[in-house]
C-alpha cells in the first residue's frame, strides 16, 4: 500500500523534528503547512503563537483558504535544548511564569490546534491528528546526568515539560474517545532523546549509557513512524501512545 500526500499542518516546524520530518515529509510528495514563531519567509510557512486562541483562529483560516487539511501534527513544544552550559535551578525556588509557560505551549497549544482544526475533519467525518510526546511523559528525568556539579535540592531538567507531556498521553486517550465511531484518529508518539552535535558531551554520554541501545536518536529515525501513524496503512489504531525510544524506559 502506498501513502497517499497529505496536507500536513505541523507546528513546531523550525525544532529538531519539525525541520526533520518536514523535509521528509516534502520529499514524499506532502504538503506540509508549517507553524512555529520565528520569523521565516518561506512557502506555507505561518508565524503563530499556539497558545493565542485568537493567532491560531486566524492562521488555520488562511491555512484553510489555501487547502484542505488532512492531518494535524502537534509537535510544539516549550523544550530548553541541552548545550553548552547548563543552568540549574532549586526547586523550590522555581519560577512560576516559567512553570505556566512550559505547560501552556505544550498543552493548551495542543488543545487550541485540535479544537479548531478539528471543526473541518468534523465536516468530512475524518481527519488525523498525531501528537508528539516525550518519554518523561512515563518517566521522570534522572537529574544526575546533565551536569558534573551536583548540588541538594537542584535540578536541570525542567519540571513543567514532564507534567505538559503526560498531559499530552491523556490528552490524546480523551479526545480520541471523542470520535468514537468516525474516521478520525488521533494517537500519540513517545520519542526518546535526539541527538545533536551542540550537546553537552556529559549528557549525551550519560543519557545514551541509560538505553538499551546505547545511544540517542537522530531526528531522521522518527520520520518513518510519523509517517505510517498518517497514512493509511494505520488502520486500526486511535487513542494509542506508541514508544520509540531505544529502550530507555524498559531498563533500569
Amino acid at each position: 500500500m502506498t501513502t497517499t500526500p497529505k496536507n500536513i499542518v505541523l507546528t513546531g516546524s523550525e525544532g529538531l523534528i519539525g525541520r526533520s520530518f518536514r523535509k521528509f515529509a516534502e520529499k514524499k510528495g506532502h504538503k506540509v503547512f508549517c507553524l512555529d514563531l520565528k520569523n521565516i519567509r518561506r512557502k506555507n510557512y505561518y508565524r503563530c503563537d499556539i497558545t493565542d486562541e485568537n493567532s491560531v483562529i486566524q492562521t488555520i483560516k488562511s491555512v484553510l483558504m489555501k487547502s484542505k487539511v488532512d492531518v494535524l501534527i502537534n509537535n510544539a513544544s516549550s523544550n530548553p535544548k541541552v548545550e553548552g552550559k547548563l543552568s540549574r535551578y532549586k526547586f523550590s525556588n522555581y519560577s512560576y511564569e516559567i512553570w505556566k509557560k512550559g505547560l501552556s505551549v505544550d498543552l493548551n497549544g495542543s488543545f487550541l490546534m485540535s479544537k479548531h482544526l478539528l471543526k473541518h475533519f468534523e465536516k468530512k467525518n475524518k481527519g488525523i491528528i498525531l501528537n508528539i510526546s516525550s518519554i518523561y511523559s512515563l518517566v521522570g528525568p534522572n537529574q544526575n546526568i546533565y551536569a558534573k556539579n551536583k548540588k541538594k535540592y537542584f535540578g536541570t531538567k525542567p519540571i513543567e515539560y514532564s507534567v505538559a507531556k503526560s498531559g499530552i498521553l491523556g490528552f490524546t486517550k480523551s479526545l480520541a474517545a471523542f470520535y468514537s465511531g468516525t474516521d478520525i484518529k488521533v494517537n500519540c508518539l513517545v520519542f526518546g532523546g535526539v541527538k545533536n552535535k551542540k550537546q553537552d558531551h556529559y549528557f549525551s554520554k550519560n543519557y545514551s549509557n541509560k538505553t538499551i541501545m546505547l545511544r540517542m536518536a537522530s531526528a531522521n529515525e522518527y520520520n518513518e513512524y510519523i509517517e505510517f501513524f498518517i497514512s493509511e496503512k494505520n488502520t486500526y489504531t486511535t487513542g494509542s501512545n506508541f514508544i520509540i525510544d531505544g529502550g530507555a524506559t524498559n531498563i533500569i
